[in-house]
């Protein structure tokens, strides 16, 4: 068997392993298997989309073996499509014209990751509607059921229907959300790595350049709209209202990586930004509301000292 093959097989047996450690039931096991991709991403962009086609394979093969057919295809839609894809994308270059090479833009990469989140949310959706209550009820007996087991639920004024009814208007753009951060947060990790070993393929894209595409935001507001529906339109925008809103945020990152190039002690700005909203959580809206008025306010070049340097 070829080095190719080995390495791919084992970067798969290290994601499956990640993954399967969700059969234990305990807290730490989410942890873990929220970096399932990581491997999968140290692969592809270290060997490209091959290495992952195999790893990919291989980790639902033993996921279905230890965990059963539904468990490997939740693996392999929500760990090794996506990996697959997105690394073609990222390692997608051509020549800039003055003997250089363009590499896909990092906007687009994280645009394309929003898009595959809502289609995939879209389309569930719609493949629940025939089913009583849809995907909504559905969700909503879920959680309904989840507050019963807890047992200490017992807010005064809100009965459990409704607090669940609360809930589950914006729970799968929650998820989604924070699925499609820790994509980026593994494949940024992986990134890394590989710079820090020199075994990267493409360079790491500057944060600080980051620019997402025109009609994000005119989606955005189409998405607003919708929210204001009642029904389902209403359902399916907020919650995709919440999945363009994390692509505001990384472009709100973008614009305070570019103001901290004019700070003193950068990586220690930096480092307390990402602190603050990982310990609180809320500042992350303030970001995104950056992110979202960065195309028409131009704050990067009004107050960071000209355009990011690329």
């Amino acid at each position: 068997m070829s080095s190719f093959a080995l390495l791919a097989g084992g970067a798969g047996v290290a994601s499956v392993l990640l993954y399967v450690s969700l059969l234990t039931g305990t807290i730490a096991a989410y942890i873990l298997a929220y970096l399932a991709q990581l491997p999968l991403f140290l692969i592809g962009l270290w060997v490209g989309t091959g290495g992952v086609l195999i790893a990919g394979l291989t980790a639902t093969v033993i996921a279905a073996t230890f965990g059963g057919l539904m468990f490997a295809a939740t693996y392999l839609i929500a760990n090794a499509m996506p990996v697959l894809f997105m690394t073609r994308q990222a390692l997608l270059s051509r020549g800039d014209g003055r003997g250089g090479i363009e590499w896909y833009p990092s906007g687009l990469l994280v645009a394309w990751l929003a898009g595959l989140v809502a289609a995939a949310f879209v389309a569930l959706t719609l493949a629940l509607t025939p089913i009583s209550g849809g995907f909504e009820g559905m969700l909503r007996q879920l959680i309904e059921r989840g507050l019963r087991e807890l047992g200490r639920y017992d807010p005064p004024g809100m009965p459990i229907e409704h607090a669940a009814y609360m809930i589950v208007q914006f729970f799968p753009g929650v998820v989604a959300a924070s699925w499609l951060v820790m994509v980026a947060i593994n494949g940024s990790l992986a990134q890394g790595l590989l710079v820090r070993f020199g075994r990267n393929r493409r360079p790491s894209p500057d944060l600080a350049t980051l620019d997402l595409p025109g009609w994000l935001p005119g989606a955005a507001a189409i998405c607003g709209i919708g929210a204001m529906m009642p029904g389902l339109a209403g359902f399916v925008g907020r919650n995709l209202i919440l999945i363009i809103g994390a692509t505001f945020a990384f472009a709100g990152l973008a614009v305070i990586h570019a103001f901290a190039r004019r700070w003193g002690n950068r990586l220690l700005w930096l480092t307390a930004v990402y602190v603050f909203i990982f310990l609180f959580g809320w500042p992350i809206l303030f970001v995104a509301l950056l992110g979202a008025i960065e195309p028409w306010a131009n704050l990067r070049k009004r107050f960071s000292g000209g355009p990011p340097q690329s």
